[in-house]
């Protein structure tokens, strides 16, 4: 048996592996149109390499039943045995879900799997662009290279994101051709832009209660520190706000809400600044906020520190602290996105991520139309996926 497997990031590395190793008598290439290795997972986990969530499950993801299905037979036990049989030992962050390689290294780690695509003996094609293919017996696989003859061809491109990194989508308009259907693609786990102007505070890190309203209805809620930046917000519960907003059909009238004291009532917060008003009047605020915060809320609450004098003011500024509203204006693009939204629709594929359309082709990865929240559930299904294509 010949297998191509096209795309050399996470999946595609894993895919290959797996399928050399269940199978060695097997004949398995791995082509990339990039020169190195798994460009996009160096720069997981900044740049630790968050290879799982060890409470990924299917409400993570935008198609929560598709996902439980393969959850039930690769919980993450199993995937913490599929990798300690490759020689991977993992380690997870104190107090945190994420999971990492012990070495906590994005680029040892994806120095680590290269050398086992060696060992293993996976022939590598790099630097070679896949143009195009023909399903058959044996199937054509078209580059810049020439063409190569396969029994087996297994995708694992990646969506849009990210482009510098390898990601760029160039292969959807090809199984769009072979007829497949494709889900919009649009960028998620991204910053947003908002219509509020944001320079005066950019670089100010708070941690928030962030609620995004449909109108004057609560359609997300999620804690986390917010960055902010020169035209909007950032931070990982902006990004996951981001993938949410982005999978809402025509969305109106988007708004995001920032509580920046959420473990406060209002009435309590009231109090707290009436009483350190009444102690330091002129600079009480600054036990409360860094200086451009303090004065971008005092701003939007309509008071000056030096005019604070009663309740009524201590209340707007309460007002102010625990419902910071920023219009959406737009999500960023896919250059500062870090999964794609939409991808080869789930129908196309069958339980083993086999093609209902062609006999001898495969999808694994971010390629299909499923993604995830942050914190290492995407790569979860990265391997997932590598494993059911592998088996």
């Amino acid at each position: 048996m010949k297998i191509a497997v096209i795309g050399a990031s996470g999946a595609g590395l894993y895919a290959a592996i797996f399928l050399k190793k269940n199978h060695p008598e097997y004949e398995v290439h791995l082509f990339d149109k990039n020169e190195k290795l798994g460009r996009k997972l160096l720069a997981t986990g900044n740049g630790h390499a968050n290879v799982l969530n060890i409470n990924t499950s299917g409400e993570h993801f935008n198609h929560p039943s598709f996902f439980q299905k393969y959850q039930k037979d690769y919980p993450f036990g199993e995937l913490q045995h599929q990798l300690a049989s490759l020689g991977v030992i993992l380690k997870k962050e104190k107090d945190q879900d994420y999971v990492y390689p012990v070495s906590f290294s994005a680029p040892s780690y994806v120095h680590y799997l290269a050398q086992l695509l060696e060992d293993l003996g996976v022939i590598l094609h790099m630097s070679i662009k896949v143009l195009d293919y023909e399903n058959g017996e044996p199937c054509t696989l078209k580059t810049d290279a020439g063409a190569f003859s396969f029994d087996e061809l297994v995708f694992v491109t990646g969506g849009k994101s990210q482009a510098n990194l390898g990601s760029d989508g160039s292969l959807f308009p090809v199984f769009k051709k072979h007829g497949y259907k494709i889900v919009p693609l649009k960028p998620g786990l991204c910053p947003i832009k908002t219509k509020e102007k944001t320079k005066s505070i950019s670089g100010q890190r708070h941690k928030a209660k962030v609620t995004i309203l449909l109108g004057d209805v609560v359609f997300r809620e999620e804690e986390g520190e917010v960055l902010f930046k020169d035209d909007g917000l950032s931070g990982i519960v902006i990004f996951n706000a981001a993938s949410y907003i982005n999978h809402l059909e025509n969305p109106e009238r988007l708004s995001i809400v920032l509580d920046l004291f959420p473990e406060i009532t209002l009435t309590a917060l009231v109090a707290d600044l009436f009483d350190s008003m009444s102690k330091h009047p002129s600079f009480f605020l600054d036990a409360y906020l860094p200086a451009p915060l303090r004065d971008y809320v005092m701003k939007i609450a309509g008071v000056g520190v030096s005019n604070v004098a009663s309740k009524k003011d201590c209340y707007q500024l309460a007002k102010a602290l625990k419902g910071m509203e920023f219009h959406v204006d737009s999500t960023y693009g896919f250059a500062s996105s870090q999964v794609t939204i939409g991808g080869i629709a789930l129908e196309e594929v069958d339980a083993n991520l086999r093609s209902i359309r062609e006999k001898h082709v495969s999808f694994a990865g971010e390629c299909l139309d499923i993604d995830g929240l942050c914190g290492g559930h995407n790569l979860t299904w990265c391997l997932i996926s590598a494993l059911v294509v592998a088996k």
